[in-house]
């Protein structure tokens, strides 16, 4: 396992995350947003971030997809538990603090 690689792929799989929260979800404050060419640009960006974000994943965890794929799924989460608090008011419930956990916990067992 190369944790560096592993590193560096999580912060690119970060950065297009809170793009791709935005791309989706800021609709819902600016109902223009969508209609502008903005989120169609940065959709281009995240998609650079993610395929590089993928080979660095997949090296550093020594060929394995799946663990390149939950971390992949585990950034968007976190991205998602920072932003809608901030931007929607959305608090944390029981039910997603476990889920949180759980993510975390998927993580924790493909650096293992």
């Amino acid at each position: 396992m190369n944790y560096s690689k592993i590193f560096l792929s999580t912060l690119l799989f970060l950065l297009g995350s809170f793009g791709h929260w935005y791309i989706m979800y800021w609709q819902f404050k600016s109902p223009k947003w969508i209609t502008s060419f903005y989120p169609y640009l940065l959709a281009l960006a995240c998609t650079f971030l993610w395929i590089k974000a993928s080979e660095y994943g997949v090296q550093g965890f020594n060929g394995s997809m799946w663990s390149n794929r939950f971390l992949f799924f585990v950034t968007g989460v976190i991205v998602g538990s920072i932003l809608y608090p901030i931007h929607f008011g959305q608090t944390f419930t029981l039910k997603v603090v476990i889920q949180l956990v759980l993510a975390l916990l998927i993580i924790v067992v493909s650096i293992w």
